[in-house]
């Protein structure tokens, strides 16, 4: 079975790009790096330092773009690193990120929101570890506190961080990085991680991508940081996070060309200083609720324009882009959060991504373990809809089959039965058991059912662990990170 999704016809795609191209050229970037405004300036761009702007000419930005197509046709990979987004990847199998970033979690025994600690980090990271259908784990929290509830400086929460991550899962992705000197750290425990310097280059962990400010806007530090993963030959990745009516103009249109240009600036402004470099793109976009002046990353709004934008980088430019399917409007887990997750995980499929964020509340703000496998059983259902529907070579097999059992006759004692009732979708924590009475059900319910999962996951006598010689290796540049950061 096949289903697509696409927003836009080629003629749009077309017309949006150009669109951006105008902005670049008519409005420009304000970029607060006084290096990149002369890097580009020296490239004949139009720099008004007053304004700190940058305005582009459409051969600069093309220039770019076709950068990206020629180190792709070489064989090199874009590698697009970020926990809250999903890239293009193979549909046949569900491929979860847990990641977030998150500075709270939701306690499920209490059902309060806490404070980050180690002790929940790990756990989160086993879960993650332990469940097949994840394939990268990154920081669902970003700690806080250490194990004994100390605060955790400021400086070596991305280290720790990463440090957790890198000794207690094989499945290794993303952690924040604030910092251009927090880069060859993360980087050495990667490699440490991966058992290689060329392995870690092959399949880059424990960075993420960073972001614009729209409109048309990225700060120093965020363009350092960029323009250092860059030189370093790692994924270079910016988000823009543009907001209908607020930042973005009040269309979908709107924002997608505002959000497309962003990213072409970002991309330019990166190749002007390493012109080798692989510079990928993705957004998570929202909308302005004008009633309630709150931020909506669940409207439908949000997923399209991301689609959309995504739509121009693969068929126009030639490249993955990721999409913000990770943060939901809901607060806390409930029949809103179960309907929002379930629609922007259909459109991720429809548009050919089954790397789904999983186990995000409020924006993205607050990781729930229980959540977590609420999301990847809604996947998990997704995915049953486009399963193979039969095999047509055996269609004469089933007429004797069928023509055997006869008329009002019964398949569940067959051989044929027992070889394939395993072929049809079955749930996880999905309830299909008969109705006995109202407070029986209560006790199947959906949450109920994932708490009871995750007691079983978690209450596992071992679980995987980096050796003991590369546990130590990490250990030694956590140390020489407290002395260098």
């Amino acid at each position: 079975m096949k289903a697509t999704l696409e927003v836009l016809s080629d003629r749009e795609i077309g017309l949006l790009h150009e669109a951006s191209l105008q902005v670049l050229s008519r409005t420009g970037m304000r970029f607060a790096s006084a290096r990149v405004l002369d890097r580009l300036e020296a490239m004949g761009a139009k720099v008004d330092r007053g304004e700190r702007s940058v305005r582009f000419s459409p051969r600069l930005v093309e220039e770019a773009i076709d950068g990206n197509r020629k180190a792709l046709a070489g064989g090199r990979r874009l590698h697009l690193l970020n926990g809250v987004t999903s890239g293009r990847t193979d549909l046949s199998s569900v491929q979860a990120k847990v990641s977030g970033g998150c500075e709270k979690y939701l306690d499920r025994e209490t059902g309060s929101i806490r404070e980050a600690d180690e002790e929940h980090l790990l756990s989160f990271i086993r879960l993650g570890e332990a469940i097949p259908e994840v394939s990268f784990v990154g920081n669902p929290v970003m700690i806080g506190l250490d194990r004994e509830g100390r605060p955790i400086e400021e400086h070596m929460k991305r280290i720790r961080t990463a440090a957790l991550i890198a000794k207690n899962t094989r499945k290794l992705g993303s952690v924040e990085v604030w910092k251009e000197r927090e880069i060859d750290l993360l980087m050495e425990i990667g490699i440490i991680a991966r058992g290689s310097r060329e392995a870690f280059l092959e399949a880059p962990c424990l960075l993420t991508a960073k972001e614009t400010i729209s409109p048309l806007f990225i700060d120093e530090n965020a363009m350092d940081i960029l323009i250092a993963l860059a030189g370093r030959g790692l994924p270079c990745t910016v988000i823009p996070m543009p907001l209908t009516g607020m930042s973005a103009p009040a269309t979908r249109l709107g924002n997608a060309i505002l959000g497309n240009a962003e990213i072409l600036a970002v991309m330019t402004a990166v190749k002007a200083f390493h012109p080798e470099a692989l510079v990928g793109g993705g957004s998570i976009s929202g909308l302005l609720d004008m009633k309630t002046g709150v931020v909506s990353f669940s409207a439908p709004e949000a997923i399209l324009q991301d689609i959309a934008i995504s739509e121009v980088h693969q068929r126009l430019y030639g490249f993955d882009y990721l999409i913000g399917s990770g943060y939901t409007d809901a607060k806390y887990p409930d029949a809103q959060l179960i309907a929002e997750k379930a629609a922007k995980f259909f459109l991720t499929y429809l548009s050919g991504r089954a790397s789904y964020p999983v186990g995000l509340l409020n924006g993205g703000s607050v990781f729930s373990d229980m959540q977590c496998l609420v999301d990847i059983e809604i996947c998990r259902y997704i995915h049953g809809h486009f399963a193979p529907f039969g095999d047509f070579s055996s269609i004469d097999g089933l007429v004797d089959l069928i023509d055997g059992v006869g008329l009002q006759g019964s398949y569940v004692a067959e051989d044929h039965t027992l070889l394939h009732f395993r072929d049809n979708w079955l749930p996880n924590i999905f309830d299909r058991t008969s109705f006995v009475s109202v407070d029986e059900s209560r006790t199947k319910d959906l949450y109920a059912r994932a708490r009871e999962s995750l007691d079983t996951i978690l209450s596992r006598k071992e679980f995987w662990e980096i050796d003991a010689p590369r546990a130590r290796a990490i250990d030694e540049v956590v140390e020489k990170a407290e002395l260098a950061l």
